[in-house]
C-alpha cells in the first residue's frame, strides 16, 4: 500500500511540474536562424520563392520523404501554394503571401487539425562577399494544448531550420555561380 502512496505522490509531482512547464509557455512561437552562403542573394532567391524549389533543401522532405506534395497557382512568388500530405509530416499548406525579389519571401502556413495560421519568413541581406539568410518562424501557441505542442516542437523546430538552412548552402554554393555580364566587346581588336 505505502509503495502505491508513493507511486502517486510522483506520478503526481510530474504532472504538475509539466502542466507548469507548458503554462509558461510563450503565447506566441518564435524561432529565429541564420547562415551566411557564399552566393550573391540572386542565387539564393529562387529556392526559398519557389515552392517546388524549397522542397529540394527543406528539412521536412528529409524527414519524411514518402509525403505527397501538391502544388497550385503561380510557380514562383506570390501566389504559389503547396499541399503536402505525409506519414511523418501530416497534413498542411503553404502559400507565399510577400516576395520582393533578392530581399525576402513570407509565407503562410496552415496545419491541418491546428487552428490558426503561422508565418515563415526569409529575409536576404548582404554580408561580405557572401549573403545572410534569416529563417524565421512565428505562430499562435493557442490555449493549453498549443502550449504543450510549442514545449515539445519549439526547440526541435529550431534544429530543422538550422539543418534546412545548412543543406540550402551545400545546394546553392555546389551550383555555378554566372559571371556578371562584360561591357567590354568580345573583340576588343576590332575597335580602333
Amino acid at each position: 500500500m505505502k509503495i502505491l502512496k508513493i507511486i502517486g505522490i510522483v506520478v503526481g509531482a510530474i504532472v504538475i511540474i509539466l502542466a507548469g512547464l507548458i503554462l509558461m509557455q510563450p503565447a506566441k512561437g518564435h524561432v529565429e536562424k541564420s547562415i551566411v552562403i557564399n552566393a550573391p542573394a540572386s542565387a539564393i532567391f529562387p529556392h526559398l520563392n519557389n515552392l517546388e524549389k524549397f522542397v529540394a533543401w527543406s528539412p521536412w522532405s528529409k524527414m519524411d520523404p514518402a509525403a505527397k506534395n501538391t502544388y497550385e497557382g503561380a510557380a514562383a512568388g506570390v501566389g504559389a501554394k503547396m499541399r503536402w500530405d505525409g506519414p511523418e509530416t501530416g497534413k498542411g499548406t503553404q502559400w507565399i503571401s510577400e516576395s520582393v525579389e533578392n530581399e525576402r519571401v513570407k509565407t503562410g502556413l496552415k496545419f491541418e487539425g491546428m487552428d490558426g495560421e503561422s508565418t515563415a519568413e526569409f529575409v536576404l541581406t548582404p554580408e561580405g562577399n557572401g549573403t545572410k539568410v534569416t529563417w524565421t518562424y512565428d505562430g499562435d501557441n493557442a490555449g493549453f494544448m498549443g502550449k504543450a505542442i510549442w514545449l515539445m516542437m519549439g526547440s526541435m523546430l529550431e534544429g530543422q531550420y538550422q539543418d534546412g538552412l545548412n543543406d540550402l548552402k551545400k545546394l546553392v554554393e555546389s551550383q555555378p555561380v554566372e559571371a556578371p555580364a562584360s561591357t567590354t566587346p568580345a573583340d576588343s581588336t576590332t575597335l580602333k
